[in-house]
């Protein structure tokens, strides 16, 4: 057999992954990205004077199957440092008032016990009659307010549960009661055990990248403009797939896999491809929907909020602001705040930092706020929005200069057209077949020589996720590889 030859558009991890499965097994691979750079969303910046991902930073251990997640194995072959959060919560209500810790750890306990129902439902109805019983317009918090309505007697606890639920958003990258609860068991990868990568995810990347790297033709910089493919007169003959780019090259390849985004086939299927995607593939761009997921890093001279402590590591690993009233001149619409304090990391990646977690209106809020201004600019408004929430912390001190931010770094994926100015896909209220819809990326256009692969054709638990993008990329190159092994 003549060797095969196939474009992968896009150089992310499910490309990378791809091209990975196909170089192993002898076909040739040419990878077109459109960014100056590998790796897609899995990216860093100095911008705090040391190095942080501005991409994904969790890592889930193991899968639903006892077995562990791939890149926490990557993670252990390159022996990036991972850290175990101490699950302890810091919570101020709407005026700025701690909760008891009790209180904190008794709600929070019955809220995890809530969304643990709410999957399990979710589940039970699907696997009955597709989750037919669950209207589409029924949110994850719908479910959670009707359970605390049974559970929680005292009202003030129960309100103060409901707020506490948003912080779902953060997850899932859009506002809890935009969360499907009929789609609800697809989230479920937000359970089990997580892990925060405590250095960078660039070894990892590194090495997923390494068989593309030496053995693929890269186009960095080349973006994809137009993709031709008709079907094949029968299951045996192949007609050629043709690609062309901004720089006015024609390229042809046996197979097109296209690793886009979502939120750029978004945006781009319908002059990108001839002739038009088939009907499902449309309806299912059409239908899934877009989380939007920011973080802003404050990096101080010191731990502050640890002054004094007899053991700095029982510090709150996360704190929570909820529906804050105080901060009206520059958060009226009350969205919630939370941190993730990094200063609990071990040496050498322990740097005094606080990374707060934005999603949905709050992000675009921000984003555009601080789009195109000068950097100086950019730190003043942003210290000027979160300022009344990190003043809260214990150890605050306006007059200390430890406790005034020395770097502050926004991300803006907002405004990143490469990513269709998204996070990741998100299964919101309305949505009738999410699953189908993800089913029809995985299948592909077959007969066209045409596949898809990302963190929107990925198994059921995990998408959204880095693994998961690593996991359909695996999977696409297989289902090639397999084609011309019958083929042949």
């Amino acid at each position: 057999m003549d060797q095969k030859h196939v474009c992968v558009v896009g150089a992310g991890i499910s490309g990378l992954r791809c091209a990975d499965v196909l170089l192993s097994h002898g076909f040739k691979v040419t990878i077109i990205e459109a960014r100056n750079r590998i790796g897609g969303r899995i990216c860093q910046s100095e911008g705090l004077g040391y190095t942080v991902d501005i991409g994904p930073n969790w890592i889930h251990a193991w899968s639903d199957s006892g077995e562990p997640h791939p890149i926490y194995k990557l993670a252990m072959d390159t022996k990036t440092p991972l850290h175990h959060w101490n699950n302890k919560q810091l919570i101020f209500d709407s005026d700025g008032n701690k909760l008891p810790d009790e209180l904190t750890e008794r709600l929070s306990t019955i809220l995890w016990e809530i969304i643990e129902e709410a999957f399990n439902f979710s589940k039970a109805a699907h696997e009955k009659n597709g989750g037919k019983d669950i209207a589409s317009t029924d949110s994850l918090q719908d479910f959670i307010r009707r359970r605390a309505q049974d559970i929680v007697s005292d009202a003030k606890e129960r309100a103060l549960l409901v707020q506490m639920s948003e912080m779902f958003g953060a997850y899932v990258g859009q506002p809890v009661w935009q969360q499907s609860l009929r789609f609800a068991w697809m989230e479920e990868c937000c359970g089990g055990e997580e892990m925060f990568v405590s250095s960078n995810y660039s070894s990892i990347l590194a090495l997923a990248a390494k068989p593309a790297l030496t053995s693929a033709t890269i186009h960095l910089n080349t973006r994809v403009v137009g993709i031709t493919s008709h079907p094949a007169a029968s299951p045996t003959s192949r007609q050629l797939v043709t690609v062309t780019t901004d720089h006015g090259q024609t390229m042809s390849f046996d197979e097109v896999v296209v690793t886009a985004p979502l939120g750029w086939l978004k945006k781009n299927h319908s002059t990108l491809f001839d002739p038009p995607l088939p009907p499902r593939i449309r309806s299912a761009i059409s239908n899934l929907s877009l989380s939007q997921l920011e973080k802003v890093f404050f990096n101080f001279p010191s731990a502050f909020w640890k002054t004094g402590l007899p053991n700095e590591d029982d510090f709150p690993c996360y704190t929570n602001w909820l529906s804050p009233t105080y901060s009206a001149s520059t958060n009226p619409s009350k969205w919630p705040q939370e941190i993730w304090d990094l200063s609990s990391f071990a040496q050498p990646n322990r740097h005094a930092t606080i990374l707060f977690y934005l999603y949905g209106d709050c992000t675009r809020h921000i984003v555009n706020m601080i789009n195109g201004q000068t950097p100086a600019e950019k730190h003043r408004l942003l210290d000027d929005f979160f300022r009344p929430y990190y003043s809260l912390l214990p150890g605050y001190d306006a007059e200390n200069p430890n406790c005034t931010p020395q770097a502050i770094l926004a991300t803006e994926w907002f405004k990143d057209d490469l990513c269709g100015n998204a996070s990741y896909c998100n299964f919101q209220v309305g949505v009738e077949e999410a699953d189908k819809d993800v089913l029809a990326f995985r299948e592909g256009c077959v007969e066209r020589r045409l596949w898809f692969c990302g963190e929107h054709a990925a198994p059921f638990d995990e998408c959204g996720t880095v693994a998961g993008a690593y996991l359909s990329g695996e999977s696409v190159g297989r289902r090639i590889v397999d084609l011309y092994k019958s083929e042949s």
